[in-house]
């Protein structure tokens, strides 16, 4: 009974010992594959017969199929924009199917590791048969590979079965990046700065339409707008301004029922108030106004002298007229 219990413990010591776990070199799940949700990460292309792209990439293993596949008229699925990190101890790439896989195809890697700038092949079997439902390969040249194309040449009767394009890269992602949310991975610790580098963001909204948009009231101390559109209005100062009269401001304003260079109510009602716009033709109708007033007040200074020129006039007749008065007394 011993012995049992002695070899019974050196089998189960065997079996735990011979477990094999992902590392650099022995990928065992699909846990570093950069290529999940690859059409909403990277640029995803197809020529010839096409195949639904989401399913593609979404980790499911469902099959999905390719019809009208020939050698004259192969289906091509092209990847770019991949992250450009270097394969180091080793990748894998290759598909996998439930059902008629091909028999021929190639895969293609691009290569930019040191300015290579070269298409490698990584599998061929455009010329040979290959008999299995699915394929994996390790990278044979070590590269940094920012494109793959793979590229199907039959299938039975024309039609080319896929339930997913892998590319297992350890160090160029984080376990199952982009697998569940291509949002999430978006997110990103860069210096102990949290960034999010793709995409727009939403808060009280499911429908963002600029990098953030919010439905509701923004609560802050403070609100620095970068200006790299609109000009500071400073040239209204320059002696070559053309300043409208107050007349055709009235004028403008009678037709119109809006300041000039200002948006009417109904164009801030229907496309929104853009803050760095708005805030510089206000500060442009400010200047302005800061033009009529010290004109207004040249005019006011000339009519004051004015006024006292009259007035001293006005004491002089007045005296001349008191000696006229004297004399006809006399």
């Amino acid at each position: 009974m011993k012995k049992i219990l002695l070899f019974t413990a050196f089998i189960i010591c065997q079996i735990t010992n011979s477990q094999t776990f992902s590392t650099n070199l022995t990928p065992v799940g699909w846990e570093h594959n950069i290529l999940f949700n690859a059409g909403t990460r990277y640029t995803v292309t197809q020529q010839g017969p096409t195949v639904s792209l989401p399913m593609l990439f979404d980790g499911s293993m469902n099959p999905y199929y390719i019809s009208g596949v020939t050698p004259a008229n192969p289906a091509v699925i092209l990847i770019e924009g991949l992250p450009g990190y270097h394969t180091q101890a080793g990748a894998w790439v290759g598909w996998t199917t439930r059902y008629l896989p091909s028999s021929r195809f190639k895969i293609e890697g691009y290569d930019t590791y040191n300015g290579a700038n070269v298409w490698r092949i990584i599998a061929d079997y455009s010329d040979v048969d290959y008999g299995n439902y699915s394929f994996s390969l390790k990278v044979p040249v070590g590269g940094a590979y920012t494109k793959l194309k793979f590229t199907f040449y039959n299938g039975q009767n024309g039609t080319v079965g896929l339930s997913e394009l892998f590319f297992i890269h350890p160090e160029a992602t984080t376990p199952y990046s982009g697998l569940l949310s291509p949002a999430l991975n978006n997110w990103k610790n860069i210096s102990g700065n949290v960034v999010y580098d793709s995409g727009n963001v939403g808060v009280g909204t499911t429908a963002p339409d600029e990098k953030l948009t919010v439905k509701g009231k923004i609560h802050a101390q403070e609100v620095r707008v970068d200006m790299l559109g609109p000009l500071v209005p400073d040239y209204v100062f320059a002696n070559d301004y053309k300043l409208k009269s107050l007349e055709q401001v009235e004028n403008y304003i009678n037709e119109n029922k809006h300041l000039p260079e200002i948006p009417s109510a109904q164009e801030i009602e229907k496309n929104g108030l853009m803050l760095a716009e708005m805030n510089m033709s206000l500060l442009k109708k400010i200047e302005e106004l800061t033009l009529y007033i010290i004109k207004q007040n040249k005019e006011i200074e000339t009519l004051k002298k004015q006024d006292e020129n009259t007035r001293m006039i006005l004491e002089k007749v007045q005296i001349l007229q008191m000696e006229v008065d004297k004399l006809k007394t006399k």
